[in-house]
């Protein structure tokens, strides 16, 4: 079956914050992520997220889905969580992992993408989506 693949990325810096992902590497002004014209589902997405551990706190990070390329309304997905006990004292990543979904799509329309940090404000987390749509 054929997939497209749609990105965005960007990074949150406060806690219970939705911060909307909309570079995509150099590219600081992609446009709308717009849901291909002949797809039917999003098969999966693919995360990958970066602390900076400027605090010596944990959080959750989340993802969420939003827009009128969603007739059944937002998603939201856990996309991991970390934490240190010491400031400044961690780094890590969570690696980039894809997960299955079967979410319908309207064709043509803006899907909208946020990361979220919940729990304790860690500092910043980098985050980088991919959308994998079947057509």
């Amino acid at each position: 079956m054929p997939k497209l693949y749609r990105s965005r990325e960007g990074t949150a810096t406060a806690i219970d914050t939705k911060t909307q992902l909309t570079t995509l590497g150099s590219e600081t002004a992609p446009g709308p992520l717009l849901v291909p014209a002949n797809a039917k589902n999003i098969e999966a997405v693919i995360i990958a997220v970066a602390p900076n551990f400027a605090a010596a706190q944990d959080a959750a990070f989340l993802i969420r889905l939003e827009g009128p390329g969603l007739p059944e309304g937002p998603e939201v997905i856990i996309a991991g969580a970390e934490g240190v006990a010491v400031a400044t004292g961690g780094h890590g990543s969570v690696q980039a992992r894809r997960i299955e979904l079967n979410v319908p799509v309207t064709p043509t329309n803006e899907i909208l993408i946020f990361a979220e940090m919940a729990g304790e404000d860690i500092g910043e987390v980098t985050v980088g989506v991919t959308l994998e749509f079947s057509l």
